[in-house]
């Protein structure tokens, strides 16, 4: 997959599932009784990374941590792959953090790298 697909697929996962802080993912109340798969809940950005690259929101090193160095790089400059989570996340868990800011940023690299 490119890596412009990823991103939009990222995009995607965050408006389908919603965002969220704190954790890659988190699995919401049903109020029915249903437990969700974990590629169905809300994730944060490197979560939705991790769905858009492998399925999965806990990124594994060989498939997810490239992509997640170069989003990172995107949008601080260059950062190691020690450094690139931690940035994202600081990023992604403020307070004033919106889906519709990681959506946005998502898209953004993807119409760069198209």
């Amino acid at each position: 997959m490119k890596l412009a697909d990823i991103y939009r697929k990222a995009a995607q996962v965050i408006a389908a599932n919603g965002h969220y802080k704190g954790a890659y993912w988190g699995r919401p109340e049903t109020g029915v009784g249903i437990e969700l798969a974990a590629s169905e809940c809300p994730v944060c950005t490197v979560g939705a990374l991790s769905v858009a690259t492998t399925g999965s929101p806990v990124p594994t090193v060989d498939e997810v941590d490239p992509i997640i160095v170069d989003f990172a790089s995107r949008m601080f400059g260059p950062v190691n792959e020690a450094a690139a989570v931690v940035r994202i996340a600081e990023w992604n868990d403020a307070e004033e953090r919106t889906a519709a800011d990681v959506i946005d940023l998502f898209e953004r690299f993807a119409r760069e790298v198209a």
